[in-house]
């Protein structure tokens, strides 16, 4: 049997290797899975830690701007929920999220349970059994805003990832999330 084979070019992994060359750092294990997932992170972090929480710090209706019409392809002013959350467990923040979703491509029930602040968007996918393609655009590393300097107590870098999530080639979702370089590294 010849195991020689091909190559599989997956496009994460040229994404991730390029931000340790780039910054000169080795990253865990599951970092890399955390940035490699084809969703939100919430279900790893789950299995690994048990019963996560989710708190949301802002949660509102806004006009699309410049920035949400180039990450959704919409116009500018249509409406657009603009969600920050952070997952916790037992008050330690392991991970922030920020969303933009178009109103007019969720129905009713799902900005219901979007507002549900239980719920994360994964989650009520899942609930509504929605199938849904993910596309990772953007793997980086970025400086804490203060606000992310708070809520996790230090003023370390990030490392972040955007994702689109699209159903029948339509954006539905657009999510960037962030951890401490520091964290996820014990395993």
């Amino acid at each position: 049997m010849d195991l020689k084979g091909k190559n599989i070019n997956e496009p994460t992994y040229e994404m991730v290797k390029t931000l340790e060359n780039e910054y000169g750092i080795k990253l865990s294990a599951i970092q890399k899975i955390l940035l490699s997932l084809s969703g939100p992170m919430t279900t790893p972090l789950d299995a690994l830690y048990g019963r996560l929480k989710l708190f949301v710090l802002q949660q509102q209706i806004e006009k699309a701007d410049k920035r949400a019409t180039k990450l959704l392809d919409i116009n500018e002013g249509d409406e657009v929920l603009v969600r920050e959350v952070i997952v916790h467990k037992n008050g330690r923040p392991l991970a922030y999220a920020f969303s933009y979703i178009p109103k007019d491509r969720c129905s009713d029930e799902i900005l219901n349970y979007l507002f549900d602040e239980k719920i994360t968007t994964g989650l009520i996918l899942s609930e509504f059994n929605i199938e849904t393609q993910r596309h990772i655009k953007k793997i980086s590393i970025e400086k804490p805003s203060p606000i992310l300097e708070e809520l996790f107590n230090t003023s370390e870098d990030m490392i972040t990832r955007e994702f689109t999530m699209s159903q029948h080639g339509t954006i539905r979702l657009f999510t960037k999330e962030l951890f401490p370089l520091s964290y996820f590294r014990e395993m």
